[in-house]
């Protein structure tokens, strides 16, 4: 398709402007504002960035929680030129500080105390009620923002590697543009809704999902720093919130949350699940519980969203992630790159305007999967070298690297154990230099990275089982996990 220069993420917000009725597009627990309202902050904020000498090509890194401030501050990075690399906002300073090297980014927007983060050298900006205020400014002269084009570079974020070392994706503007456009195409979603955004923005899939969506359809964008079951529970009752994107770990916590109460989500009309498996049990506790059927999607950091199950409800197969939305192609192919026959398993295959590449390039996924009888995508099994825990992608190269930072670490893998409801815990086995318990080492990975990757279960070894060629057997270590 032909390229376009106003298939940008600042064009979004501009026609979301241009149809403002008045209404909140964006609110958290502090303010609410109409798309108009928004437009201003953004363009105060892309100034403000202007003037701590940050400008187009450069990289700024945001380390912060769901929230109005979240959503000024990505958006006025992108309108002055630059590119948004999310950070987790979970994640411990020392992580960030990593993150920040390796990713040259030349800023980091996040709290008041982020400016005590960042390394010297990088400017320093805080979100404030007011909007961002400069900490510290990088060396030189104004930069006066420039207005993005499509193929400029929007998003950064992290996703593995074949190596296991995570690797960067850089999605554009005019990826994210189609993203939006895909899930406006899949969806009903529109002005009359409300998104309801506990899934981190920092995430490819709450930023899609959440903010790109209500963006481009004008549904109210409801956001929250963090999951808090009895919260969500309270704001879907209300009435407040008819889309809800939701994880399988948040959609189990939520069916066994206070049994004894009725909680009435009859204003939710569409609430879907990605980040792990949906299985069967959960879909159905939260069916039989709040009468709401989740519908599966699957996206990749790479592509945002992939496909979606819109079937309808006597039709729909809740272990099926639907067919493709919008303009995306999926293919099915073996090992030599053929299509499989219909029904066969093979590697799933994404072509799309939203992918990191464009359409041009084939974007091998390392999942495996098949089509139905139905004609819809079903996934059966996820070579990836990340673990799902929760609904987080773990890296277990980057865990490994923190437990061996430990003295008491002589050797070390780090892999997921299989849990009943579809998705993994992260685990370790050590083999100890000298006496150490494992809590000991949880605490010490508690002061290097984010909270879900820290191991859950740590055993003790002599060794570590491998084979003639020293690769580390995991078959073995999870048969005594």
């Amino acid at each position: 398709m032909a390229r376009s220069p106003d298939r940008t993420v600042t064009a979004l917000l501009a026609a979301a402007a241009a149809r403002d009725r008045g209404h909140p597009l964006v609110e958290d627990e502090h303010v609410a504002l109409t798309a108009s309202e928004l437009a201003t902050r953004v363009t105060r904020a892309a100034a403000v960035l202007a003037t701590a000498g940050i400008g187009g090509g450069d990289r700024v890194a945001l380390w912060l929680t769901n929230s109005v401030g979240f959503v000024e501050a990505f958006l006025g990075v992108l309108a002055c030129g630059a590119q948004a690399q999310v950070l987790a906002p979970v994640a411990p300073a020392a992580e960030v500080r990593r993150a920040l090297a390796e990713a040259a980014a030349c800023a980091l927007v996040g709290a008041a105390q982020s400016a005590d983060v960042a390394p010297p050298g990088l400017a320093a900006l805080a979100v404030e009620p007011g909007g961002l205020r400069v900490a510290r400014a990088l060396r030189g002269a104004h930069r006066p923002p420039r207005p993005p084009i499509a193929n400029d570079p929007a998003f950064v974020a992290y996703s593995s590697g074949t190596t296991g070392r995570p690797q960067p994706v850089v999605r554009t503007h005019e990826n994210l543009w189609w993203e939006a456009e895909n899930i406006a195409a899949a969806t009903d979603i529109g002005r009359a809704d409300a998104i309801l955004g506990v899934i981190p923005l920092s995430h490819s899939y709450g930023l899609g999902n959440a903010l790109l969506t209500s963006l481009r359809t004008g549904a109210r964008l409801v956001l929250r720093p963090r999951f808090l079951r009895r919260p969500t529970l309270d704001l879907l009752t209300a009435g407040a919130v008819t889309v809800f994107p939701t994880v399988p770990f948040m959609a189990r916590m939520l069916v066994t949350t206070d049994r004894s109460r009725r909680w009435s989500l009859d204003a939710v009309r569409l609430c879907i699940s990605a980040g792990a498996p949906l299985t069967r049990d959960v879909y159905d506790a939260f069916l039989t519980r709040f009468g709401i059927p989740i519908r599966q999607l699957y996206g990749l950091t790479e592509a945002g969203d992939v496909a979606l199950n819109t079937a309808p409800l006597t039709e729909l197969d809740p272990t099926s992630v639907g067919r493709p939305v919008g303009t995306v192609r999926v293919t099915i192919e073996d090992a030599n790159g053929a299509e499989v026959a219909p029904g066969a398993t093979g590697e799933i295959i994404v072509r799309s305007d939203s992918a990191m590449g464009g359409p041009a390039q084939p974007l091998r996924t390392r999942d495996e999967g098949h089509w139905s009888e139905r004609g819809d995508l079903v996934i059966t099994g996820r070579t990836s070298l990340f673990i799902n825990s929760a609904g987080n992608k773990v890296n277990p190269a980057e865990v490994e690297a923190v437990l061996r930072g430990h003295p008491a670490v002589a050797d070390v893998a780090v892999f997921g154990t299989p849990t009943p409801h579809g998705d993994q815990v992260v685990a370790a086995a050590v083999v100890p230099r000298v006496s150490c318990t494992a809590e000991d080492l949880r605490v010490h990975c508690g002061r290097l990275i984010a909270s879900y990757k820290i191991p859950r279960v740590i055993t003790f070894r002599d060794a570590l089982p491998r084979s003639p060629l020293g690769k580390i057997l995991i078959g073995e270590l999870l048969e005594d996990a």
